[in-house]
């Protein structure tokens, strides 16, 4: 049995996606991350880091096995499972590429962009376009690859997983994001019509 410790964030939500898309059974443990839980000693037992997504995955003989941050678990059932990757090497290199700008710049400049524009107590401009900059950047780049193919790689993957959530979550959040970027839109709009992303975006209830 899988334990998924989550929060409802586009990071967590990478976690859900993938294992709805795997189809493998897991139950669902909520970190309340206002209350800060996720600094609790238990959590911290599983992510060192005090973020989520993490889980527990009991093994046979009693022993557990733990994964915390989103790359961790998407890399860690995908290549278990062999799904999700591409076999070809040439194709399992572009969607390693555009899997670790989701990881690397795309999910962390949206959580920057987040801090600096919205939460943060002073508003501070050269930060706030930095950070709009980068994701101008990570925007562009998406729409110019999927300008000549229907997914991040070859095929649906990993690549999708890991950037969908902070797509979802820019095209609500107001702005025109996906009107400005027609291949994202038509992109965005396919990977959410998949029931096992609709199912992952909903957890946690």
């Amino acid at each position: 049995m899988i334990t998924l410790h989550t929060f409802p964030s586009p990071n967590g939500r990478k976690a859900s996606i993938l294992l709805e898309e795997l189809g493998l059974t897991y139950r669902v443990h909520r970190v309340d991350l206002v209350a800060g839980e996720n600094k609790r000693p238990d959590f911290l037992a599983i992510s060192p880091i005090t973020k989520i997504p993490a889980l527990v995955e009991e093994l046979p003989g009693g022993r557990s096995r733990r994964l915390f941050g989103s790359g961790a678990i998407l890399l860690h059932f995908s290549e278990r499972t062999g799904r999700l990757v591409p076999d070809n090497l040439d194709d399992k290199a572009e969607a390693m590429s555009w899997f670790m700008l989701g990881i690397s710049d795309l999910g962390p400049t949206s959580v920057d962009m987040l801090r600096f524009s919205v939460r943060a107590p002073e508003k501070i401009p050269y930060a706030i376009d930095l950070f709009k900059g980068e994701l101008m950047r990570c925007y562009a780049a998406m729409d110019e690859r999927l300008a000549e193919a229907e997914h991040l790689a070859n095929g649906y993957s990993i690549a999708d997983i890991a950037c969908f959530p902070f797509i979802a979550a820019a095209a609500v959040a107001g702005g025109g994001l996906l009107e400005r970027f027609a291949n994202l839109k038509r992109w965005h709009d396919a990977v959410a019509a998949r029931p096992a992303v609709q199912r992952g975006m909903a957890v946690p209830e």
